[in-house]
């Protein structure tokens, strides 16, 4: 009877446990659901130079090009693809952008055909970054306005996800840090280069550089940014 007893909770103990992750699951694609609503939703309304659309490349990315590996790069949040065609410093790098909206996603190939880009050059996934896997890593991964943009019970998530993605040693994690500001809610949450690092570094990343002095920000974003790029050592690797 005791034997049978101890099975019993254990199937139930077995049954709990897949109830919570059914239950995790579910939560996880409502969140992606909502903000695919939200974010399809807040597109049609975003025209060029409007909202957090900058109708420019970002100039404090362009002062670090020099910096980080040609090859692959990935753009998350990309929008409309200002810093996808920017990275690809002509056939430099093949750049992916990503972003939830298809309308934004629609809206980045337009611009790329506006600028006479290649597809083979830079190319665009609609899609939700948190399952995202091309089935190779990056040698390039350069973040603005999406860490900020995301739900702050996302910030881990975010952080893995950048883990899985980057190229080990070789590859760099260029995240523009924005905004830094005091204040409630989002998004825009408020961002601070701690609280990236409290994110980055349980995940192994190191600090390569820092600028808090950006310059050429985009209007209105002076004084708010900070530039970090990271890079993510092998074990085998003693840095």
């Amino acid at each position: 009877h005791t034997k049978r007893r101890n099975r019993t909770r254990h199937g139930c103990g077995g049954r709990e446990a897949e109830q919570k992750e059914a239950a995790l699951e579910m939560s996880d694609k409502k969140q992606q659901l909502d903000q695919e609503r939200f974010w399809n939703g807040f597109w049609p309304k975003v025209q060029r130079g409007t909202f957090f659309d900058a109708d420019a490349h970002t100039k404090p990315l362009e002062a670090v090009l020099k910096d980080l590996p040609g090859g692959r790069a990935f753009v998350p949040g990309c929008g409309r693809g200002y810093d996808c065609i920017l990275l690809a410093e002509g056939t430099k790098r093949v750049v992916t952008g990503l972003d939830i909206s298809e309308i934004a996603v629609q809206e980045a190939v337009k611009y790329r055909t506006e600028r006479k880009v290649e597809k083979t050059q830079v190319d665009y996934v609609a899609g939700d970054f948190f399952k995202f896997a091309p089935g190779h890593s990056f040698d390039v991964i350069f973040d603005y306005t999406f860490l900020c943009a995301l739900p702050p019970e996302l910030r881990e998530g975010w952080a893995k996800q950048m883990a899985t993605l980057i190229k080990k040693d070789e590859g760099r994690l260029a995240t523009l840090i924005f905004p830094i500001v005091k204040k409630e809610g989002g998004p825009p949450y408020a961002m601070s280069v701690e609280l990236v690092e409290s994110l980055l570094k349980p995940r192994g990343f190191v600090r390569v550089s820092l600028d808090t002095n950006v310059k050429d920000s985009h209007m209105g974003r002076q004084g708010k940014e900070a530039m970090a790029i990271w890079k993510l050592p092998s074990q085998k690797s003693s840095t």
